[in-house]
Formats: structure tokens, C-alpha cells, sequence
């Protein structure tokens, strides 16, 4: 006796009982039954009337036929069923119109025996799972302290249905005009453009709202003791579901020449900061060639759908390793969908900037101009990307040329599966070597994968940074290009305060190993991470231990707490803690 779930096949059911298209779909959507079964054995007789019911097999009906004894091999017996009950007559019918419903035979041959791994892979695969030890002493932890409950993974099938639940509300954004942001119903009638496209115009306006306190003990510094804000508001123009105008602002943090000044209030020398502003921090158009413009190709077969931006923009490449701005004055071309010769999809998009360009150092370059060509190519396997970027000055922080390739792909092992990124980036100064125009290689690579029975994550990050590896362009607030190796490598962005470990890329190795544990069915999550480099160049080397608590407060609000120490040799202990509010709206 065994439990499975069978289906019946409506072309084979078709030919013994008339079905109308509504029998139909209730028909495909109702048949999938549950039953301990035999080999070939009926589970059920389907009954249609005004409804479909699936009944128990009558106790009257005829056994099947007895074993003939039968053998393949020890323990694996053929035995044949009863005619009236084999698969290939399902379909005979009752005197009243039913018919049976029969049940997929699963048989077992002992004689195949199972793929082993290699001894490699048991190495490989053991030293990572050892990594796993801290989970439960982490959540056990967590769960004393905050009064939680660990999310786990839960097998068991519940024997009563709950029915349909119901989906909870949207919040609304602060505005929304004509067509609501994930609504329902009918869309609006829109106006058609002599162009053909069809523009349906609304207006939303959205934004997050922070608001912290930020302390940080630097050894041989002042500390710093603060209470900053920020607040990113966006107004966004939809004209179409592929062209819209955003414009954005930062009216709490400033931009200056050498960073960001945050409207703030420094606890240690009682002195308050004005960083209030009406500054221009985002606007740009963006659409697509083939919709603006449908009449020229009304059967979509020239090609024509390039998508492109005009304005400033954010613009972010290789996960923020080669560039990251939040806002770059640029225009973009992108050709998307090409495919052929086992590439799945191709993305190409160019791209010109011509000011705002902010340098690796983090300060703005009048002079700089920055052109570059990148790619992104879907394969089987693994998603490659292949860019490249020059950046033009006159200015004393010199030209600079940089490129990268990685890939990113899921690796299964015999025991996990593993989500990996590997990323080789380099940069080569044109007029000589400066701060902002270094030489250097930039190895960079990345892994996590779930535990057994949780939803937690582990990751593993390292790099490898060969000489200066120096990124064409970088924001004010973006730090080096190493703030992807874990929450004790990137700035929070609110504040004075910095990254706990330096992530600059100049001569030095290191790497960062996190558990992320989920709570409270993922309202609440925490992440335990340690941290190291060590300069290759004779350099004092950094360590660090930190941690993060996020805990969502109804639809809106955000409760970051962190809290780190870091070690740097010949240095005293230098701890650090932050409490964030953080609202989306």
C-alpha cells in the first residue's frame, strides 16, 4: 500500500462521456485524488451530473486478478492486474455513466545502485556545511531575546483545506492620479498619439524617509555621535507601461564637493547641521523607440524596440563594483532580445555621461566625460556580463580605462545547491597614476545557499585586490567598490559615519562570512556577519564583528538596529551602533 496522487486524461475520458467546455475546466481543475493504492488499482468512480464528484470504489466491484508470482529479480515482482482495470481501458464505462479512475503504478528496481559523489565533492561540500554549526546557537539566541519564532521549513500537509485567503490591502502612495500603482479593474482610455502609441498619463508620488542615530568610536579620531535624517521623494509621470519622466529629490541632504551634508545634530559638540536643499537630484525621461513610434513597424518584425534615457540618472554596473552613482547626467541606448548560438538573451546598452561624474575617490570631476559599452548575456548555465568604460578628464585626477566580466550561475553539489557570482575587474590609467586613475585587478567573488530545513541564507564573500583597482565612476556615498562583501564592508548612507572595514581596493585580500536568519513568518530578520582584510602591501590588517536586526512595523516603517566592533592591529577596539526608523511611503 502506497499514497498517490493521480490525474485522468481528458482526451482518453472524451471518448466514453460527453463533456461541454465548462465540464471541462471543472474537470481539469477537480481531478487530483489522493488514495492508498495497489498496482493498478481503481481508487475512485467520477460521477457527472450537475457536478463532478469522485467517489469511493464501490466494495462490490471485482477484485483484480491474483499474483502470478512472477519475478524480475529478488523482491520486484510484475504483477498484472485484473483486464477490466488495466490503464489501457480506463475508460469503461459504469451502466450509470461513471467510469473508474485508476491510480499510476510506481515500482522500485533495487539492483540500480545510487551515484556516488566524489571524494572532492564530500570535502568540498562537508567544510561548507560546517559553516552551518551557528545557525541554531544564532536563532536560539535571537529568539530568547526578541521573543520570536525561527521560520522554518514545515513538510507536513494540513488535512483541512482553509480556503481562498484573502489578499491583504495596498497601501496607497502619497498620490496617485488616474491609474492607481498594482490596481485592479479596467484601464482608462488613454490617448492615441499620431505616432500610433497609446498613452494612458498618471502621476504617483512615493519616497522613504530616514531618520537615525549614529555612534562610532574611531581610534585616534573623534568619535562621532549624531542624529541624522534623509529623505528621497520621487514624482513619477507614467505615460505608458514602457516610457515615464522621473524626477527626484533629496531635500534633507545636500551634495557638496566633497560629499554629502546631512541636515543632522552632532550629540558630542552640540553643534546642528544644515543640509536642507531643493537641488535637482534625479530627472530623466525614459521609453522605448518601437512604442513610442508603432507605425513605423505595425507588425513589430523591423526590430525596432530600443529602449533608451536621457537625463540624471542613477547608474549602477557589476553589482556597484565598477560603477555606482546615484545621480550622473548620461543618456543610454539599450538593444534587448537578441539571441542565437546558445545565448538565450543578449542585452546591449551604451552610454554617454557628460556631467555630475563623481570619481572613484568619491568627489566630483567638472572636467571628466564618460563613455562605456555593457553587456549582459543569458546563457544555460550562467548570466555573463562583459563591460567596458573610459572616462575622459583634464583635470589633475586623470583619464582612466576600466573593464569586467563575471558570472553569475547556481552551482548543485551533491548535497546543496549554491548561488555564485565571480567578477575580474581592472583598471589602467591613461595619463599616469593618480588617486582617482589607478592601476590594478580587482578578483571579487560571491556564495550563499539555504541550510537544510530553513529558510536562512549563509554567505561567503571574498576579493583580492591586485595593486589600485580604481572604478570610473563612484558616488558620494558610495565608498569604495569592496561594499558588496557584506554589511561590515558598506556605509549606511545617513550621516557622517562610515563602513566599520575600509572597502577600498588597493593591495589586500579579505573576505566576510553572514548568517541571515528569518523570523516571525520574515517580518523580522537578522543577520550575524565577521569580517577581515589584510593589506598585501605590509599594512596593518582589520577585523570585525557585527550584527543587524530588521523588524517590520505594519506596512510602512522599518526598525534597523546595529551594532559592531572592529580591531585594527596596533589599535585599541573600536565599537560602533546605529538605530534607524525608516518609512516607505
Amino acid at each position: 500500500m502506497g499514497t498517490a496522487i493521480s490525474t485522468l486524461s481528458l482526451s482518453r475520458l472524451s471518448r466514453h462521456v460527453p463533456l461541454s467546455l465548462p465540464r471541462v475546466l471543472g474537470l481539469t481543475l477537480s481531478l487530483f485524488v489522493v488514495a492508498d493504492i495497489r498496482a493498478d488499482e481503481p481508487v475512485g468512480i467520477v460521477r457527472l451530473g450537475d457536478t463532478i464528484e469522485l467517489q469511493p470504489t464501490p466494495a462490490t466491484l471485482p477484485p483484480p486478478a491474483p499474483f502470478t508470482g512472477e519475478s524480475s529479480g529478488e523482491n520486484h515482482q510484475i504483477i498484472p492486474a485484473h483486464p477490466r482495470f488495466l490503464r489501457d481501458d480506463p475508460g469503461m464505462p459504469l451502466d450509470d455513466g461513471a467510469f473508474y479512475l485508476h491510480a499510476e503504478r510506481a515500482t522500485y528496481d533495487p539492483r540500480i545502485e545510487e551515484e556516488e559523489a566524489p571524494v572532492l565533492s564530500h570535502v568540498a561540500e562537508g567544510a561548507l556545511e560546517l559553516l552551518n554549526a551557528p545557525i541554531e546557537p544564532f536563532a536560539t539566541l535571537t529568539e530568547w531575546v526578541t521573543h520570536s519564532e525561527h521560520d522554518t521549513v514545515h513538510a507536513e500537509l494540513n488535512h483541512f483545506p482553509i480556503g481562498i485567503q484573502p489578499i491583504p490591502s495596498r497601501p496607497d502612495l502619497v498620490l496617485e492620479t488616474n491609474d492607481r500603482f498594482l490596481d485592479t479593474g479596467f484601464l482608462s482610455q488613454g490617448v492615441t498619439l499620431p505616432t500610433g502609441a497609446v498613452w494612458r498619463p498618471s502621476f504617483w508620488v512615493f519616497g522613504t524617509y530616514r531618520m537615525g542615530y549614529n555612534y562610532q568610536e574611531r581610534p585616534g579620531n573623534t568619535p562621532i555621535s549624531e542624529l541624522a535624517t534623509r529623505l528621497d521623494l520621487f514624482g513619477q509621470l507614467n505615460l505608458s507601461g514602457t516610457e515615464r519622466l522621473l524626477v527626484g529629490l533629496r531635500p534633507l541632504d545636500e551634495q557638496t564637493s566633497t560629499g554629502r551634508r546631512f541636515t543632522s545634530y552632532d550629540l558630542d559638540d552640540g553643534n546642528g547641521i544644515d543640509g536642507t536643499n531643493i537641488d535637482i537630484q534625479t530627472l530623466f525621461f525614459e521609453g522605448d523607440f518601437g512604442e513610442i513610434f508603432p507605425n513605423l513597424d505595425p507588425f513589430d518584425t523591423a526590430g525596432l524596440d530600443y529602449g533608451f534615457s536621457v537625463g540624471r540618472q542613477p547608474m549602477l554596473f557589476q553589482q556597484g563594483l565598477l560603477i555606482n552613482e546615484d545621480r550622473i547626467d548620461a543618456v543610454t541606448v539599450t538593444r534587448n532580445t537578441l539571441y542565437g548560438n546558445g545565448n538565450l538573451n543578449l542585452r546591449i546598452t551604451g552610454a554617454y555621461a557628460w556631467g555630475d561624474i563623481n570619481r572613484n575617490n568619491n568627489q566630483a570631476d567638472p572636467d571628466a566625460q564618460l563613455v562605456g559599452l555593457f553587456t549582459e548575456s543569458d546563457f544555460r548555465i550562467s548570466t555573463v556580463n562583459a563591460d567596458i568604460a573610459y572616462v575622459s578628464s583634464n583635470s589633475n585626477q586623470g583619464s582612466l580605462l576600466a573593464f569586467a566580466l563575471s558570472a553569475i550561475q547556481r552551482i548543485h553539489g551533491y548535497e546543496n545547491t549554491y548561488n555564485t557570482s565571480f567578477h575580474v575587474l581592472g583598471s589602467i590609467p591613461t595619463d599616469g597614476e593618480t588617486a582617482a586613475s589607478g592601476r590594478g585587478l580587482l578578483l571579487f567573488g560571491q556564495s550563499s545557499w539555504t541550510p537544510h530545513h530553513t529558510h536562512d541564507l549563509v554567505y561567503l564573500n571574498g576579493f583580492w585586490a591586485i595593486d589600485q583597482f580604481t572604478s570610473p565612476a563612484r558616488g558620494t556615498l558610495a565608498g569604495g567598490p569592496l561594499g558588496q562583501t557584506g554589511i561590515l564592508f558598506s556605509a549606511p548612507g545617513l550621516g557622517r559615519v562610515g563602513a566599520p572595514l575600509s572597502n577600498q581596493a588597493s593591495d589586500v585580500v579579505g573576505a566576510s562570512l553572514g548568517y541571515q536568519l528569518f523570523f516571525n513568518d520574515s517580518r523580522q530578520q537578522v543577520i550575524f556577519e565577521a569580517g577581515g582584510r589584510e593589506p598585501t602591501n605590509g599594512a596593518d590588517g582589520e577585523f570585525a564583528l557585527g550584527s543587524r536586526l530588521q523588524q517590520a512595523i505594519g506596512q510602512h516603517w522599518i526598525v534597523v538596529v546595529d551594532g559592531f566592533i572592529t580591531k585594527q592591529e596596533s589599535r585599541d577596539w573600536g565599537p560602533g551602533a546605529r538605530l534607524e526608523f525608516l518609512a516607505k511611503f
